[in-house]
This record gives C-alpha cells, sequence and structure tokens, in this order.
C-alpha cells in the first residue's frame, strides 16, 4: 500500500465514509438480516470483522473486512473477499527533528514558496504531515477444484485500488496428499503488477527537495514462488513447513519520504528525496507447529526472512486457545517478537561533508534496524444455537504494539538531547462475526 497526504476535504470524506461503515439504520439492518438470510439458503459461509487501529500521534485506522465462501461436497471450494481500508492522522516525511523550526510542503506543491499547503513542525518535533490521509479498495477471489481424489489446484487473484495507486495480482497452487492423506505437498507462484502515479508527480530519486524535481507515473512488478509441506504428526500435533521466494524490479521508492542533509555541526542544510535499489529479491522459510487437547490448543510459529538488500528479520509467534463453558467460549492470548536488521542503505541522515550523496539512501524507519513485541488476547464465543448455523462466531480482539530502534548512530552536534528515533506505540482492537 502506498501512504499519502491528501487534502483536508478527502480526509473529511474518509471519516464520512468509515461513520457509515460503523452504523446501520433500521433500513440497513434489515438489508443485513436479508443477506444473512440469502446466505443461508446457498449454503455460503460469512466471515467478516471491522478493526480499529492507532498509532500514539500518528495514524489512524479503520478497516471493514468481508469473506464469503463455499465449499462443495468434492473438494471444490470458492471464495470472494472485500476490503476498505481509511486512514488519517499524521506520517513522518523522514526528516529529522531540528533545534529550528522546519517547514514542508504537500506532495503536489510545485515549489515551497507557492504551495498551497504547508505545514510546520516545532523545535525538537518529529516531522510529520498533519493531513494524511488515504483510503483503499481491495477485491479479490479464489477457486480451489479437484483434479483427483488426492490432487487439487486454486488459482485467484486479487485488485487494488488507492488514488495514487493501482495494483493487480495473480497466483495459482497445486497440492498432492500422500502417506493416507497425513502429508500434503504444495507448489504456488504468484505474480503482482502495481501502477503508481504519486500525488504532485514522482520525485526525481536523490533529488534536491527544495527544487521538486518530478517525473510521470511509475511501475513495479513481483514474482513470487512456494513450496510448502504440511504433516499431521500424530492424532494432536500438525505441523507446516514453507519455503518462499520472491523477487520485485521497477519503482521501489517511496515517493512520499525525504531525508535530512547535516553539516559537520548537526546543522540542517537541505533535504533529499530518498533512493532505493530498483530490485529486490527476498527468500524466507516458515514453520508452525499446532497441537491441541480437549479443552485447550495452542499454535507456535517461526519465520526467517532475508533479502539482498541486507535485511534480516526473525518472528516468533505463540497463540494459546482455552475453551471455557463447554467449549461454546474460548480466551486466546497472543505474543509476537519481532526483530530486524537494518537496509544497507538506510542511513538516518546524509552528511553535506561527503559531497555526492550515496548511490542508494533511505531513512525511513521501516528499513531500520528495530525490535518489536505484540501483546493480545481474544475472545470467542460460538453462536450455532442462537443462529441455526455450524460455525457461527462472534469474537473480539486486542492487541498493544511496541516498536523500539536499534544500533541507533549518535545524534551530531546540535541535536544532542533530541530524541530522534521515538520508536513507535500502537493498539488494535477487532470485532468479528462469522455465520
Amino acid at each position: 500500500m502506498q501512504l499519502k497526504p491528501e487534502t483536508g476535504t478527502v480526509r473529511r470524506r474518509l471519516i464520512a465514509a468509515s461513520c457509515t461503515l460503523l452504523t446501520a439504520s433500521s433500513a440497513r439492518a434489515q438489508e443485513i438480516a436479508k443477506l444473512l438470510a440469502d446466505i443461508e439458503k446457498t449454503d455460503w459461509h460469512l466471515d467478516s470483522a471491522l478493526a480499529y487501529y492507532h498509532e500514539d500521534g500518528r495514524i489512524m485506522a479503520v478497516e471493514p473486512v468481508v469473506n464469503l465462501s463455499r465449499d462443495y461436497g468434492d473438494g471444490g471450494r470458492i471464495g470472494l473477499n472485500f476490503t476498505f481500508d481509511a486512514l488519517s492522522g499524521s506520517s513522518p516525511n523522514g526528516a529529522l527533528p531540528s533545534r529550528a523550526p522546519q517547514t514542508f510542503a504537500s506532495p503536489s506543491a510545485k515549489s515551497l514558496s507557492t504551495a498551497r499547503h504547508t505545514y510546520t513542525t516545532g523545535p525538537g518535533q518529529l516531522p510529520v504531515d498533519p493531513n494524511y490521509s488515504d483510503a483503499r479498495v481491495a477485491v479479490g477471489g479464489e477457486w480451489q477444484l479437484p483434479l483427483t481424489r488426492l490432487t487439487r489446484t486454486s488459482v485467484g487473484g486479487k485488485f487494488s485500488y488507492e488514488d495514487d495507486f493501482l495494483s493487480a495480482s495473480v497466483d495459482a497452487s497445486i497440492e498432492h496428499d500422500f502417506n493416507q492423506k497425513n502429508t500434503t505437498v504444495s507448489v504456488g507462484v504468484s505474480d503482482e503488477n502495481d501502477q503508481l502515479h504519486p500525488i504532485g508527480g514522482t520525485p526525481v530519486p536523490g533529488s534536491d527537495y527544495l527544487l521538486f524535481e518530478k517525473t510521470g507515473h511509475k511501475s513495479k512488478n513481483g514474482v513470487g514462488t512456494l513450496l510448502g509441506v504440511t504433516q499431521v504428526m500424530n492424532r494432536h500435533w500438525l505441523a507446516e513447513l514453507n519455503l518462499s521466494a520472491d523477487r520485485f524490479t521497477g519503482y521501489l521508492n517511496d515517493p512520499y519520504k525525504i531525508i535530512s542533509v547535516l553539516d559537520g555541526s548537526g546543522g540542517m542544510t537541505g533535504y533529499l528525496y530518498e533512493n532505493r535499489p530498483d530490485a529486490r529479491t527476498r527468500r524466507s522459510v516458515y514453520l508452525d507447529n499446532r497441537v491441541g487437547w480437549n479443552r485447550a490448543s495452542a499454535a507456535l510459529s517461526l519465520r526467517y526472512m532475508t533479502d539482498d538488500w541486507g535485511v534480516r528479520s526473525k518472528t516468533a509467534q505463540l497463540r494459546v486457545r482455552l475453551w471455557l463453558d463447554g467449549k461454546n467460549q474460548y480466551v486466546e492470548p497472543t505474543l509476537r517478537w519481532y526483530r530486524q536488521t537494518a537496509a544497507d542503505f538506510y542511513t538516518p541522515w546524509i552528511s553535506s561533508l561527503a559531497g555526492q550523496g550515496p548511490a542508494y539512501a533511505s531513512s525511513d524507519s521501516r528499513l531500520g534496524a528495530f525490535r518489536a513485541l505484540t501483546y493480545g488476547v481474544k475472545y470467542g464465543m460460538k453462536l450455532d444455537e442462537r443462529t441455526g448455523r455450524t460455525g457461527s462466531e462472534f469474537s473480539i480482539r486486542a492487541e498493544y504494539y511496541r516498536q523500539t530502534v536499534e544500533n541507533a548512530v549518535a545524534a551530531p552536534g546540535a541535536l544532542q538531547g533530541l530524541d530522534l528515533y521515538p520508536g513507535l506505540q500502537a493498539f488494535l482492537i477487532q470485532v468479528g462475526f462469522s455465520y
């Protein structure tokens, strides 16, 4: 997803759209009831959720998701999904805090002096665009069909739209059962094509921010493959191992990120647009183990990722489900640990004393070294008896996320004492309904 600042008018429109999604009139409630009745008649399964995400002092997001699926007795399955994201708040532009006020222009500006929309951050404050807003609509589908009694294939696609970003992807996979259906091997491939139309044009990578040099539209393409093995270890234990790789080529910059340029004493002398390589290859291995007993189950997943940008990441997540009230309700605490190294070209700032800037450079904190912890808990309640439909469920999930910067470079001269690496805190609340 591309993140971008937009005008206050668009922001108000997004908020109004979010409120519409969160409220329903009596007539709307009747329409929903009719939809559920129609789903039940056609043996469709509805899985929906509404999530609220909020970063401390930054982004707020509202995201409703609707999935529809239908299973056929012969092993066939069809699935459809719809997602809408409405985001608003403040987004860091990549520059460092300074001892003096800093003024920036909205992305659509042609120069700082003639910009219709500018924003100023005070001394010591992290430069963020307070006019940030974004909206995304995504639709997708998947069709699985049996080839033989032990072999299945599936094809799918997804389409995503934003004001400055258009993405279309397709994927296909095949899986085969062995060992009396205790072992399943799968192979999948995917292809993604993205069209980028940054607001105000695409900045020339590495160019001077004050010159506002812009070019036309850009694109990128990504292809990927996955090899997976799922094994029933015993009646209580299921294990899954996936190996995956993907390669993206084309325009991989964030067109709205800049980098501070400092002199020898730490004084701000200007800004440059970031510049990333035009290709990235990632490889990862994922292991998931699930065990279950009469009134409890647990899932432990581990993931390691490496790429040719120098990023190495490790992820570990543990979920434990405890059944209550005759297995009609459950509580599921979750703990997730994440750590990554910085990209080879990540830099918080560029020195003006070095003459010509580096070939590639980005101050995007998502490419820096950091660790993160997520604490969460989910409560679920079965609604089979109340709805008369097997698999019906209500759930609510809450999570807290905390990110801490690692291997921070010491602040130069004039910037000493300022918080150059504030980290990130966020929380999420999600309400789900399955029918």
